[in-house]
């Protein structure tokens, strides 16, 4: 249980006059306990009533399992699998509990510290293992294998080869080969938290190292505007006025650019004028791109500065605006 979440959700139903809450969305249950409520596809299977004391709800077929592996210790009520009741009033259903989670607790931080750096290792052994002759499916299929070998649930795999990594923006793996170019992009969820990154390889492709740079260049602003007091509105006009400088100035509306991340790949996205104020203890991940190329890792912002979560010093890396930022990886080199 992370006590500072706790708290939090503690405050605000004492500020709405809340003497019970109920809370289903996966992404705050897991905020809240470090556990998962769901069987992977959306289904939720047990539920909180928060009260004098926290209860959990479930069902007969779950009850042993969430007890035993996502929520030790808590009072259970055990429902029957054909009458599992929908969660009571007031709940998080009705009320959006976004703006408690923006924060991570020092909990939850070194929990995304551990889980970054571990994605980002696995991802970068299998993208350096991967040959042109490989097809979309296979390194999807390795990417998987070596997430979950660490306890980490690809919630998002996108891969693109040679032949559509300058033609889609969200390109499920395929049977394509690899080819001279090809992106790997991993969502990977562990006790809730999401790490997002990207690696790019390439062997003499051209064009892909030279939009390359220029991405390297737009995410550098984006990195640069990314402090405490800053709005996510702000941030986004610096990375439309980047894409203008780098010779794409519409290209900010092919994709969103990314914003702020924590128990969802992004709990607010970047749009022109959004208001949110960037805070120390917010993880931040920006994904500009052009077609046939795109950077991205997962930041967290604090009082000093940014940290990366998800840098790899196994991988390749090129300095922009004073960062170590991932370069290319030469495939078959």
């Amino acid at each position: 249980m992370d006590q500072e979440h706790w708290g939090r959700l503690q405050a605000f139903m004492r500020e709405r006059g809340f003497s019970r809450f109920f809370v289903s969305q996966p992404e705050n249950f897991a905020w809240l306990t470090g556990g998962s409520n769901t069987l992977g596809l959306g289904e939720g299977v047990a539920y909180l009533e928060v009260g004098e004391e926290i209860v959990l709800h479930t069902t007969r077929i779950e009850h042993p399992r969430m007890l035993e592996e996502e929520v030790p210790g808590l009072p259970v009520r055990v429902h029957p699998w054909y009458a599992f009741p929908p969660p009571g009033s007031p709940n998080d259903l009705e009320h959006d509990l976004t703006p408690l989670r923006l924060r991570l607790s020092q909990e939850a931080q070194a929990t995304f510290r551990r889980l970054g750096r571990e994605a980002a290792h696995a991802v970068g052994e299998v993208v350096r293992a991967a040959r042109p002759g490989w097809r979309e499916r296979e390194l999807a299929g390795a990417l998987s294998e070596a997430l979950w070998a660490l306890g980490i649930r690809p919630l998002l795999l996108l891969v693109a080869g040679e032949e559509r990594v300058f033609r889609h923006r969200h390109p499920l793996p395929k049977d394509y080969p690899l080819g001279r170019a090809f992106m790997a992009v991993v969502c990977a969820e562990r006790r809730g938290l999401v790490a997002n990154l990207t690696r790019m390889a390439h062997l003499g492709d051209r064009e892909v190292e030279a939009r390359y740079r220029k991405v390297l260049r737009v995410e550098g602003v984006a990195l640069d505007h990314s402090r405490p007091g800053t709005s996510l509105g702000a941030v986004l006009a610096s990375l439309q006025a980047a894409y203008g400088a780098v010779g794409f100035p519409g290209a900010w509306e092919e994709h969103h650019q990314g914003g702020v991340g924590g128990y969802r790949p992004r709990e607010a996205v970047a749009t022109p004028g959004h208001p949110l104020r960037l805070q120390p203890g917010m993880a931040l991940a920006w994904n500009p791109s052009l077609p046939g190329a795109k950077v991205e890792d997962t930041f967290l912002l604090t009082e000093g500065g940014l940290e990366n979560l998800t840098e790899d010093p196994l991988w390749p890396g090129v300095e922009v605006g004073g960062r170590r930022r991932p370069d290319l990886w030469r495939a078959g080199g």
